[in-house]
């Protein structure tokens, strides 16, 4: 009913195809990812992350190889994230905070000039 709305679902669904009976994305540099279901999506995210080659990795770079190995979904970067938070090993190795325990104090400006 909307125009405007109706010219933007037209201009996302120019990226979308069917080949071969699947329906594909164009990627932002022109490679093909397959569209999965939110499920296979996270059985992907889960394999690439905790496979026989998985490196516990972030979820922007679990995000890029399931990109970069074709496969795409729309929640990809919300299911990874997700799926980080879950691990147990990937919180207990996360980057420590390395903020002082105590306040912070600040130094007066007058005291570097008289020492």
């Amino acid at each position: 009913m909307d125009e405007t709305e109706a010219r933007q679902v037209q201009r996302w669904a120019s990226a979308y195809n069917i080949i071969n009976h699947e329906l594909v994305k164009r990627s932002a540099t022109g490679v093909f990812q397959r569209c999965v279901e939110q499920d296979n999506g996270i059985d992907i995210l889960l394999d690439i992350h905790q496979g026989e080659c998985g490196h516990h990795a972030a979820s922007r770079s679990l995000v890029a190889k399931a990109f970069r190995h074709g496969f795409y979904w729309p929640t990809t970067l919300n299911d990874a994230e997700s799926l980080v938070l879950k691990c147990e090993g990937c919180q207990h190795f996360s980057k420590q905070s390395q903020q002082p325990v105590w306040a912070l104090q600040t130094i007066p400006i007058t005291w570097p000039f008289a020492v």
